[in-house]
Order: C-alpha cells, then sequence, then structure tokens
C-alpha cells in the first residue's frame, strides 16, 4: 500500500468518528493535516528504521497501529519538549532519549486483542444507556491480560538488550503500552478522555504491574461508617478458553513492582523495568494535535480542561530509578511554561464559570491583579 492510500485511510477513519460523513469538517481537515505533518517529520528526523513505511502502510492493522504509535510518541516528545534529545537505532528500543544529559529508554508495544475474539463481542454489545456490570468487569480483565502479556513480552527484549549491550545497565528501561488498539472504533480516546482504565478504575498498566483491584467499600469496627479502600491482588485469572492445545489457561502475575520481598522470578526480572507509560496514540492524535494549538496560541484554558492522556507506573524497586525531572518531561501534553500562581487561579476560576455559569472569583483573586 502507498503512502497516499495510508492517508487517505486515516481520513476515513477521522471521517468516522469526528466528521459526521463530511470530509470537510474543520476537525477533519485539521487532524488529518496534523498527522501527515507528523509522519513527514518523523521521516525526516532519522528515528524511522527501514521497515516503518512498509509496516505502517500494512493492511495488517496491528503492524500499522504500532508503527502509528511510535511516529506519534515521537511528535508528542518532540513538540512538548523542544530541548530533548531523541534518537533510535533499528537493531534496539524504539527511541533514546536525553533532557538535560540524563537518558532513558523508551519501548513502546502496541497490544492486540490477539486471538482473544470475545473481546470484540464484549465492545459490539456494550449499550451505553443499559450497561451490563458483569460484561464491563470481564472487558476491562480480557483487556488487563493483553497487557500483561505485552508488558512480559517488552521485559524480554529489553533483557536481550541488555545482554547484547546494546543498552547500558545503569540507564532507566521503560515499557510505553499504547492501547489504541484496545478502545473499539470510538472516538474521543486520546483526545477527551485519558488511557482505558481496569477495574480498579485506575490504569491498565497499574494494575498490571502494581496490582490493583476493585475498591470496596469496609464498615469501620469502631463508629460503624464504611470506609472505600482499595484492594490489591498478586495475579488474576487467565482466559477460560484453552490453549490451541488445549491446556488450561495459568493464572497472570499482576505485581511485578512488588515491594515486598519476593522470591518470584517475574518480580525479580522486572527490577530492570523503572516504569510503564500508557496512552492512546491513534489517528485521534490529529484532532489533539489541533487543540493543543489552539491552547498554546489562543486560550491557554483549553490545555487545563483536555485531560492528560498519559500515566505513568513507577517500579520503586527499580535498579535504575527514573529521575523526576525525566518523569515530569515525560508527562507533559504542551510545551507551555509552567502558569505562575496568578494565572493558575485565573484560570481554575475560568473553568468553575464554564461547569457553573456564574462568576465565582474571590475578593482574593482581585486583590491578585
Amino acid at each position: 500500500m502507498s503512502e497516499t492510500i495510508l492517508f487517505e485511510r486515516w481520513k476515513e477513519t477521522l471521517i468516522k468518528r469526528y466528521g459526521h460523513g463530511d470530509s470537510n469538517h474543520e476537525f477533519v481537515v485539521q487532524a488529518h493535516a496534523n498527522l501527515i505533518e507528523a509522519y513527514d517529520k518523523f521521516i525526516a528526523s532519522g528515528c524511522a528504521d527501514p521497515h516503518f513505511i512498509q509496516e505502517i502502510c500494512s493492511t495488517d492493522s496491528n503492524k500499522s497501529a504500532q508503527r502509528l504509535g511510535e511516529m506519534l510518541l515521537y511528535e508528542r516528545l518532540n513538540h512538548a519538549l523542544p530541548s530533548i534529545n531523541i534518537s533510535s537505532q533499528s537493531n534496539g528500543p524504539d527511541f533514546r532519549i536525553e533532557i538535560d544529559g540524563k537518558p532513558a529508554w523508551l519501548e513502546l508495544v502496541t497490544p492486540s486483542i490477539g486471538d482473544d475474539i470475545r473481546i470484540t463481542e464484549l465492545q459490539e454489545a456494550y449499550n451505553p444507556l443499559f450497561p451490563c456490570p458483569d460484561a464491563a468487569t470481564e472487558l476491562r480483565e480480557r483487556h488487563l491480560l493483553r497487557v500483561t502479556s505485552a508488558i512480559a513480552s517488552k521485559l524480554e527484549a529489553y533483557e536481550k538488550y541488555i545482554a547484547k549491550e546494546i543498552v547500558p545497565p545503569d540507564q532507566p528501561l521503560i515499557i510505553v503500552i499504547n492501547d489504541s488498539l484496545l478502545c473499539g472504533d470510538l472516538f474521543g480516546y486520546g483526545v477527551y478522555t485519558g488511557p482505558i482504565a481496569g477495574v480498579s478504575g485506575s490504569s491498565l498498566a497499574s494494575e498490571a504491574v502494581h496490582g490493583l483491584g476493585h475498591s470496596i467499600w469496609v464498615k469501620e469496627q469502631e463508629n460503624g461508617n464504611y470506609e472505600l479502600q482499595q484492594t490489591y491482588r498478586e495475579e488474576v485469572k487467565n482466559r477460560p478458553e484453552p490453549t490451541g492445545k488445549g491446556h488450561k489457561r495459568k493464572p497472570v502475575p499482576v505485581n511485578l513492582f512488588s515491594t515486598q520481598k519476593s522470591e518470584s522470578t517475574h518480580v525479580n526480572r522486572a527490577k530492570i523495568i523503572s516504569a510503564v507509560m500508557q496512552l492512546t496514540l491513534r489517528e485521534d492524535h490529529g484532532l489533539f494535535m489541533h487543540f493543543r494549538n489552539h491552547a498554546e496560541t489562543q486560550d491557554r484554558l483549553l490545555d487545563s480542561i483536555l485531560p492528560n492522556n498519559c500515566v505513568m507506573a513507577i517500579n520503586p524497586t527499580a535498579t535504575n530509578k527514573i529521575d523526576r525531572s525525566i518523569h515530569q518531561s515525560l508527562m507533559k501534553k504542551s510545551n507551555l511554561p509552567p502558569a505562575t500562581f496568578e494565572e493558575a487561579i485565573l484560570l481554575q476560576n475560568r473553568y468553575l464559570q464554564l461547569l457553573f455559569g456564574k462568576n465565582i472569583q474571590t475578593q482574593f483573586i482581585s486583590e491578585l491583579k
């Protein structure tokens, strides 16, 4: 497939999600132009490996989504952090970044639904007017299994990079989860909403490494009041369907970043991973770029309203801790400088006015002017 057909495929996706059938809709035109610009910049950056164009143009949606994720991760980092140094090599992780002289490595993976056709069935059966709690829980747990599998594969990849001396053993290693193929063909992911969450309400990445489970109401013994408490688990049940060879699937560990002393092999292996990021990188990112540009050039309030579509689960027992400045930098969604105290209060006041339709500005804010 040629680049022209690829670009047309992007446009068709955007029309379906945001254009209401209109190819000239403002959102479609702007988002599509942004994607092509991001593509050209990535090719010119030298970070695209020799197989990039062939695979992003592939009719295999898994290959294409993986490559699109790499391109958009580069776009996000390069835009939000103008001083960042980003490089790549074909036989190593997707990116090596350097911020203020501090390096880190990023390996992106885009989990697919694989052979779990039940995920598609649950997504197609979902009715927002009549939601089914059991079906929602099953879908989230199956999503979690896809993410744990992706993390396991990238942990193994990093072990090989270290063994081959492609990455130094004393630098932070980060796994980036692009959940785009788990979203279904729905609008908003990566623009109006944060990454997909699991049964805990937290990100799938956090559940996969910190063992977060359902939050439950627990009655206190002293005063009889109920308190919401987070539950934790070391492993989750695997899919009930047998493997291709007819074997029962084993439970899957979800405590890779455990702080408890453990003899578990997977916990000790995971110490080479400094953090796991999760975000949504798909065609909708072109629309996110449109809103981001509006926030940076016209009205900063939009930067406050749009959710941060990236989360990071830190490994507290990592061999190489991720530097705080790198952590904060990777979470940035725009290149806007931090708001001053007065700006932050005024923006919050405007936001609340939008919500409640009235002026709630206090005398304290007036005195700051």
